[in-house]
């Protein structure tokens, strides 16, 4: 989910507020239902967030670059969901160890609930009046919620590899995206996270 850069009313901000804290107590509810860590779900929806924020700014670099103030004010709207993945794996992976956790076990008590929360916080999008491209994405996300949930194995092999799918055909037709090099970040990411879905998958199989 990304906000513009550019400040909006506090009313917007509020629902645009209101929708992702919605997303965010869906799936601290559903982590503390399937899991007995007790303090890890919140960390992880803080570095989540933190990350989520630091994309953003990375990805309109031009505009905080020279509003350097503004980098910090989230309550303004600006969050990118690749952010937050990425921070949120990172954390999850440094928790496992320190743990002695496993890591796909640890995250297959997130991701099932993930696309649920994002095709709710896809509504932010709609609320700050952004690229349409936000309601095709939140019915797949939805669609890909069900679909893990109808066959909950491997869920964590299953989110990388739909959502993966779901961010590279959709970034086709996106014109507010990070580019680099006329190389579009989300669908490099969105390769990445297909690749590191099947990763686990054959793991998985290999064990069997």
């Amino acid at each position: 989910m990304v906000a513009s850069p550019i400040l909006a009313g506090p009313t917007l901000m509020s629902l645009y507020g209101l929708i992702i804290g919605i997303a965010i107590v869906i799936g601290l509810d559903y982590f503390q239902k399937h899991s007995h860590l007790k303090y890890f779900p919140y960390l992880l929806v803080l570095i989540s967030l933190i990350g989520a924020r630091a994309y953003h700014v990375a990805d309109n670099w031009a505009f905080y670059s020279q509003n350097p103030i503004l980098i910090p004010q989230t309550w303004n709207g600006g969050l990118g969901i690749f952010g937050a993945i990425i921070f949120g794996l990172v954390f999850s992976l440094l928790y496992s160890f320190i743990n002695h956790i496993s890591y796909v076990i640890l995250l297959d008590s997130i991701t099932p609930i993930l696309p649920l929360c994002q095709s709710i916080g896809r509504l932010g999008n709609w609320v700050n009046h952004e690229n349409p491209i936000w309601w095709p994405e939140a019915i797949l996300d939805l669609i890909l919620f069900f679909i893990i949930k109808k066959f909950p194995q491997n869920p964590t092999a299953k989110y990388f590899i739909g959502y993966g799918l779901i961010r590279f055909v959709t970034e086709f037709w996106r014109h507010d995206t990070w580019v680099v090099s006329t190389i579009k970040i989300g669908q490099l990411i969105g390769l990445i996270f297909i690749i590191i879905g099947f990763l686990i998958l054959h793991r998985h199989q290999s064990k069997m």
